[in-house]
């Protein structure tokens, strides 16, 4: 296996592992949100905690990591941090998994070598 076939099964792996703190990283933001919403009527945690589970579904999961490093950042300050680190990562991993892809040969700009004659194109479309 080549150089660029390791570090693109690599850069999955680490996709899946940041996938899966991301996760547990929004499911206990929502928890605090709603705990700091039931013991002191927080009206601004209810809003957070609304707008964060619509997000979830509308931008894929985007809005609830911003929204919670929004709630945090006066309340802890390191799950803040926490946050901003999840992001910062999975954009270095987003411009590693590029290189990776391009060093294994991956090219979308030769639209010459292209096959649109699959019989998968065509089921797309009614003619």
């Amino acid at each position: 296996m080549s150089g660029g076939g390791i570090g693109l099964i690599l850069v999955i792996i680490l996709f899946a592992v940041l996938a899966i703190a991301g996760f547990v990283y929004l499911i206990i933001s929502l928890i605090d949100m709603w705990k700091a919403y039931s013991r002191n009527q927080d009206q601004t945690a209810l809003l957070f905690f609304i707008i964060s589970i619509i997000g979830i579904f509308i931008s894929g999961s985007f809005i609830s990591y911003v929204l919670a490093i929004i709630f945090y950042w006066n309340r802890a300050r390191g799950k803040s941090w926490l946050g901003i680190g999840l992001i910062l990562v999975s954009i270095v991993l987003a411009i590693i998994g590029i290189i990776a892809l391009l060093s294994f040969g991956y090219d979308m700009t030769n639209i010459e070598n292209m096959n649109f004659d699959e019989p998968m194109m065509d089921q797309d479309y009614n003619y």
